[in-house]
């Protein structure tokens, strides 16, 4: 009976473990697909702005540099949150082979945390894009 009961209490931690890694996965996996479909609004508005602020330079660049130096620097914002995304695409793993579950987890929470940044660096340049 003790054996049976000590089966049964594996079983479930391992189901809770699986529970667990499907929900970090999805988790994961959704914070990417909100902000996967503003890359092309990141290229756009990274352009804009480099447009803009070339402009604002040949017509007075005396007056116009501060301006000028604010948008390149947001349009430089944009590009460093657009390649941000890459680089977490590029090295964020599909397969867990060889990990136990507590390795995975931790990976998991790890790879939450890192594309949430991503997510909030594109969401920031995004938003101060807009002041121009």
């Amino acid at each position: 009976m003790s054996v049976l009961v000590f089966v049964i209490g594996i079983l479930v931690s391992c189901n809770g473990h699986q529970k667990q890694v499907e929900d970090l996965k999805g988790e994961v996996l959704g914070i990417h697909d909100e902000v996967m479909p503003l890359m092309g609004k990141i290229k756009e508005e990274e352009k804009r702005l480099m447009t803009a602020s070339g402009k604002l330079m040949t017509e007075d660049s005396a007056a116009n540099k501060a301006t000028s130096d604010k948008m390149r620097a947001t349009a430089k914002k944009l590009e460093n949150a657009y390649e941000g995304m890459f680089v977490w695409m590029r090295q964020y793993k599909l397969d867990f082979e060889g990990m136990s579950q507590e390795q995975v987890i931790a990976y998991l929470e790890d790879q939450k945390e890192k594309v949430t940044k991503v997510n909030e660096e594109i969401t920031k340049a995004l938003e101060e894009a807009k002041a121009y």
